[in-house]
């Protein structure tokens, strides 16, 4: 018994030391309790700020750490710029090489969180990438517009999380 204590010890020990500097909570000071969000679209690809708009309102509110407010009443602004809207070809039609049958579709965006009183930068991240893969049906289209949510729901996760959670 003793000698499991003597050997579990300096393990144990190990392991902890091994956990230091590192920091499990939140990356919000304490004086930001709420957000106003500012979508921006820089793409081509028109209204998709509206789904991403929609992805990261119910990203946040499913969170819980942040409510959500007008901009004169918020502590903090998210702005979140969409750079780029791309879609890559994966997988083609074995009998007409050409015809792709799967895509992926890639949101490129950046984010801003700063105080909204002074404008002071709280955490800023230059690349956040939401994807989405779909198969093309009938017309492509229609294909984009199904699958824009999933990809925006991937791209809000990913900036909330960012936002809200320290590692």
């Amino acid at each position: 018994m003793k000698l499991t204590t003597i050997l579990l010890f300096p393990v144990l020990s190990l392991v902890l030391a091994g956990c230091a500097g590192y920091q499990l909570g939140s990356t919000l000071p304490e004086d930001v309790q709420s957000v106003s969000l500012s979508i921006v679209n820089q793409t081509d690809e028109p209204s998709i700020e509206v789904a991403v708009m929609k992805a990261i309102r119910a990203e946040l509110l499913m969170d819980g750490r942040l409510e959500i407010r007008s901009q004169n009443e918020a502590d903090a602004v998210l702005k979140v710029t969409l750079n780029s809207f791309d879609l890559n070809a994966l997988a083609f039609d074995r009998d007409r090489g050409s015809l792709a049958r799967e895509y992926r579709m890639v949101l490129c965006a950046s984010s801003v969180l700063y105080k909204a009183e002074d404008g002071e930068v709280i955490l800023e991240n230059p690349e956040i990438f939401g994807e989405s893969d779909f198969p093309y049906v009938a017309d492509l289209t229609t294909a984009k517009l199904g699958a824009l949510p999933t990809a925006a729901a991937d791209l809000a996760r990913k900036v909330v999380s960012i936002i809200t959670t320290a590692w």
